[in-house]
């Protein structure tokens, strides 16, 4: 399975957006929260900040602030035009608290797709090294403190795969 546990970025995207067309909220809701962690490689409760803040606001394109960092950092976050319809819809959840809003999005995660929230996020890193963007480029958008932390992902999926190549 590997450290992105075998998920396919765009296969999950697809799968996310049939999952969210066909539930009612407030688990679409959830699922949407998570869309946007898949979409931007961010931390669960980073896309719960964007959710929230997209709820309210509407903006496409948001800064939120960065979890595990000492010092207040900010990153940008895309939500996805494909669930714009659903905005209104998510008002009552948004007025969540953030830290309970967090759980809920692991439990539907868990619950309909059998996923956890990590996963979404290295599903992300692999798609972009596989695009072949620049590891350093990638941690920045990321928002790792450490690059080798990448570099040792990176490294680990490279040698496994050239080991599934190999009869």
């Amino acid at each position: 399975m590997g450290w992105d546990k075998g998920l396919d970025y765009m296969t999950t995207y697809e799968m996310l957006l049939r999952y969210i067309k066909r539930t009612k909220p407030p688990g679409r809701c959830y699922l949407i929260a998570g869309l946007i962690q898949l979409r931007n490689g961010s931390r669960v409760s980073e896309a719960v900040r964007a959710f929230k803040r997209w709820v309210y606001t509407g903006n496409q394109e948001l800064h939120v602030e960065v979890s595990k960092k000492k010092h207040p950092e900010a990153r940008l976050m895309i939500i996805p035009r494909e669930v714009e319809e659903y905005r209104r819809e998510c008002l009552d959840i948004a007025n969540v608290e953030e830290r309970l809003l967090v759980i809920r999005v692991k439990w539907a995660l868990r619950y309909y797709l059998k996923i956890n929230t990590h996963s979404l996020r290295y599903a992300y890193i692999t798609f972009l090294l596989r695009e072949g963007v620049n590891p350093a480029i990638v941690s920045k958008l990321i928002h790792h403190s450490r690059l080798d932390t990448i570099l040792r992902y990176t490294q680990e999926k490279a040698g496994e795969e050239v080991l599934k190549k190999i009869y």
